[in-house]
């Protein structure tokens, strides 16, 4: 026994739309990652070791132009070189102490944390930097990166 189908106006309207719903859902999913992103207040440095542990550097972006002072609390070497420290940006619009863990692996870290003291206290922290060649530094080696104040989350009710 041989069955036919048959597509109604109706059904291929619904396919329609199903597929207009499909694309309409994708497009908020992609703008609310983009906008989470977007929502991240982004901080660029410049440092290099002092007298150890110590760093100075500049910071600009977000924070405004300014200066970079820190401390290595932690300093594991190896393959990849574990870094705990605390990093303070004293710029010309906000100023906010972060405490990081960092990963660098050759020239180039990651860095995660928390904001500690200051503007947006209590936010995440993240970012990179790469290790460069430098005249401000007195041994010649700074860090180049940004350090990224996330947005809050938003708790759920």
């Amino acid at each position: 026994m041989e069955k036919s189908f048959t597509c109604s106006a109706r059904n291929s309207r619904d396919v329609s739309v199903a597929r207009r719903l499909s694309v309409v859902i994708a497009m908020a999913i992609v703008l609310t990652a983009a906008s989470v992103v977007a929502g991240a207040e982004q901080n660029t440095f410049t440092k290099w070791v002092t007298a150890w542990p110590g760093m100075a550097g500049v910071v600009g972006g977000a924070d405004g132009d300014g200066a970079y002072t820190g401390e290595v609390l932690k300093y594991t070497e190896g393959p990849t070189t574990v870094i705990e420290a605390l990093y303070h940006f004293k710029g010309s619009i906000h100023s906010f102490t972060a405490l990081v863990h960092v990963e660098q692996i050759g020239l180039k870290a990651v860095i995660n944390g928390v904001v500690t003291e200051g503007w947006m206290k209590g936010n995440q922290v993240h970012g990179e930097y790469t290790q460069i060649k430098s005249k401000q530094a007195p041994n010649g080696t700074a860090y180049q990166g940004t350090l990224d104040i996330m947005a809050a989350a938003v708790a759920s009710q």
